[in-house]
């Protein structure tokens, strides 16, 4: 921390002041329970006439005291960090002084945590301890099914996923459907492997390429593709 002081004060001669030849500052301080004391001193040399060869020694002293911030004592310093003075009348000058107050400020415990602890030492009234059980109860409440609810989630997305898992890996499904006579039907949905083509799989299948062109598009067949194919009852 670091805090400007100004001083400002008139000072009486006891002759006529015509010239101030040289002039300084200094000062003292004692840090006490909650306030500096010190003292400023003001000394220097002067001419009472212009002509005059002749200087005369003079020095003020000017006592101050300063509250103490929320500092630490052990930290704190005073130096001066400006002066100047104007000539104002005769037999008087007016000083303007500055004085540079440093230290580190005092450790505070935050305003709100203070708080919480003096209402923490004030005792519950009864009704105060039953609205706070029940608001315990219910929030304790809410967390669980809260957390009932996000654990069933990931267990509806595991399911899902398995089931997709399977349509994608298997290699060959079977389609029941009706024929144009009433009969029940079945066929094969073969996925379409890498070196495979219409020859083999009508091998794999015992059926022919006319009847694979009646289900399917067998042009370009690549890895990947989907082949319906109808189960040879002769086989």
């Amino acid at each position: 921390m670091k805090s400007i002081i100004p001083f400002t004060k008139e000072l009486d001669f006891s002759t006529k002041l015509s010239e101030i030849t040289s002039i300084s500052l200094e000062r003292e301080f004692e840090v006490k329970e909650t306030t500096i004391e010190g003292n400023l001193f003001v000394t220097g040399e002067y001419k009472s006439h212009e002509v005059s060869a002749n200087v005369l020694p003079f020095s003020f002293k000017i006592p101050f005291s300063i509250e103490i911030p929320e500092i630490k004592k052990d930290t704190i310093t005073l130096e001066i960090s400006d002066f100047a003075y104007d000539i104002m009348e005769e037999n008087k000058i007016k000083v303007n002084i500055e004085l540079e107050l440093c230290g580190d400020l005092e450790e505070r415990e935050p305003l709100e945590e203070k708080e919480q602890e003096e209402e923490r030492s004030e005792p519950f009234s009864s009704e105060e301890l039953l609205e706070f059980v029940e608001n315990h109860d219910t929030e304790e409440k809410e967390e669980e099914s809260h957390i009932e609810i996000i654990e069933e989630e990931p267990e509806k997305e595991v399911v899902i996923e398995e089931q997709e898992k399977e349509e994608v890996q298997s290699d060959e499904v079977l389609l029941h459907g009706m024929t144009d006579e009433n009969e029940f039907a079945t066929y094969h949905i073969h996925i379409v492997k890498d070196g495979e083509n219409i020859e083999t799989i009508c091998t794999m299948y015992n059926s022919n390429v006319n009847i694979l062109q009646e289900y399917n598009d067998i042009g370009n067949l690549t890895p990947g593709d989907k082949l319906i194919i109808p189960e040879n009852d002769e086989s």
